[in-house]
This record gives structure tokens, C-alpha cells and sequence, in this order.
């Protein structure tokens, strides 16, 4: 009897030992899955509804940046992994279209990696993007992003296309 119950106890305290670990494994990607979705929650007003800008610097701020602050491959890199985490634990949620368009971001992503995505937009060298050098291809205005990014004359898409080094013409139908 008293092996019966040291082995009880010997085993409930593992089950908490291994509960504990998984919680605290699990802890930072159930965070990771919160801020995407703060963000996609955010970007449903910030992109649809107010001025372009607002989408952008929603976007910087989600890699801890201000708006003056320079994109580097490095945050691209992170903002790739929280991603990754995100869209792994959330694939049944996501509509197939949206899953879709996610999917193929990562795999240009990983395909072209972070020093040469920043490479294509970086004018001055320097090492970061800056919004502008981002937005080079881009006319913002006073509509939402989701409004300029569907407009062919607010967006260069053969100029963004050779900057994400993919064939011309490639972009023409992912805007729509």
C-alpha cells in the first residue's frame, strides 16, 4: 500500500512537472498567436477604413518600430517567426483564400530571406527601409490601404515586382 501511494504521488508530481513545462513552452506562442490577431484585429479598421497611412504604421509599430524608425532584416525575421507560430496554430480559422495569400508571403519569404527582401527596397544602402523606400512603389492618398493597394494607378506593380525580384506582371492579380 505504501508503494501504491508514493507511486501516486511519485506520478502526480511528474504529471505537474511535465504541465508546468508545456505550459511555459506554450506560454510564448499563445502570445505570438495574440498579438497576430491583435493585429489583424487592428488592421480591420487601420486598413479599411482609415487613411493608408494608418495601415502602414500598424505594421511598424507590430515589429516594435516607430514610424521614423528603419526596417531591418532582422525584424523581418522575427515578424516572420511570430507569423510562422500564428499561422500554424490558427490554419483551420484561417478562410482558404487568406491561407492561401499567407502561405505564399511565408514561402517568398523564406525563399528570398530577410538580407534580401530588405536589399530590394534599401535605396540608400544603409541597411533599413524606411516607409518611404517601402512605399517607393506606392502613391498613398487619404483612401484606405485596401482601396489603394486594388487601385493599378496608385501601385507600381511591375516596380514591386522587380524589387521582390518576381517575374513582371506577377502582381497583377494578387492585388485584386
Amino acid at each position: 500500500m505504501k508503494r501504491t501511494m508514493r507511486q501516486t504521488r511519485y506520478r502526480a508530481k511528474a504529471a505537474l512537472v511535465f504541465a508546468v513545462l508545456l505550459w511555459s513552452h506554450a506560454a510564448p506562442a499563445e502570445q505570438e498567436v495574440i498579438a497576430v490577431n491583435s493585429l489583424v484585429g487592428g488592421a480591420l479598421d487601420a486598413c479599411t477604413r482609415q487613411p493608408a497611412q494608418a495601415c502602414v504604421d500598424l505594421g511598424w509599430s507590430f515589429v516594435g518600430l516607430s514610424p521614423s524608425d528603419g526596417l531591418t532584416a532582422a525584424h523581418l525575421t522575427e515578424a516572420r517567426r511570430i507569423l510562422g507560430v500564428w499561422f500554424e496554430a490558427s490554419q483551420t480559422l484561417i478562410p482558404a483564400r487568406a491561407r492561401t495569400m499567407v502561405g505564399l508571403g511565408m514561402l517568398m519569404f523564406d525563399g528570398r530571406g530577410a538580407d534580401r527582401l530588405i536589399a530590394g527596397f534599401d535605396s540608400n544602402g544603409d541597411g533599413t527601409v524606411t516607409q518611404r523606400e517601402l512605399l517607393a512603389d506606392v502613391r498613398l492618398d487619404d483612401r484606405p490601404m485596401s482601396q489603394v493597394i486594388v487601385d493599378p494607378d496608385a501601385v507600381d506593380r511591375d516596380g514591386l515586382a522587380q524589387r521582390l525580384e518576381l517575374p513582371p506582371g506577377m502582381l497583377q492579380g494578387m492585388f485584386q
